[in-house]
């Protein structure tokens, strides 16, 4: 059995479209001032009620920090943007439980 070029792309195309979006890649986005402060206090009262009262205060030092490093002169996120995504899958790999580990498998 022979599979075209076509018949390739198509399955790749499928593929790719099945698999779930990686949370920790950034995409090119840009926004404006008023919708950067309602974006992140939409996301805030979003997420509040699931957060601790201590890692709320962990989520805002880190928010406020990455502001203040990108308000830094001759600091461009955009530029070490792979750093940033490296750290972010860094973090979700040690903290987010496994998904695909069996129950009572964990250790």
């Amino acid at each position: 059995m022979r599979i075209t070029k076509a018949d390739l792309k198509n399955l790749i195309l499928e593929i790719l479209s099945e698999q779930e979006e990686d949370p920790t890649k950034l995409k090119t986005q840009a926004m404006g001032s008023s919708e950067f402060a309602r974006s992140g206090m939409e996301t805030r009262k979003a997420a509040s009620a699931e957060l601790t009262t201590t890692e709320q205060g962990i989520v805002d030092q880190v928010d406020k920090f990455l502001l203040n490093l990108a308000n830094q002169q001759g600091v461009d996120l955009n530029t070490n943007r792979a750093l940033i995504q490296r750290i972010m899958k860094l973090l979700q790999g040690r903290l987010a439980p496994a998904e695909d580990t069996p129950q009572g498998e964990q250790g």
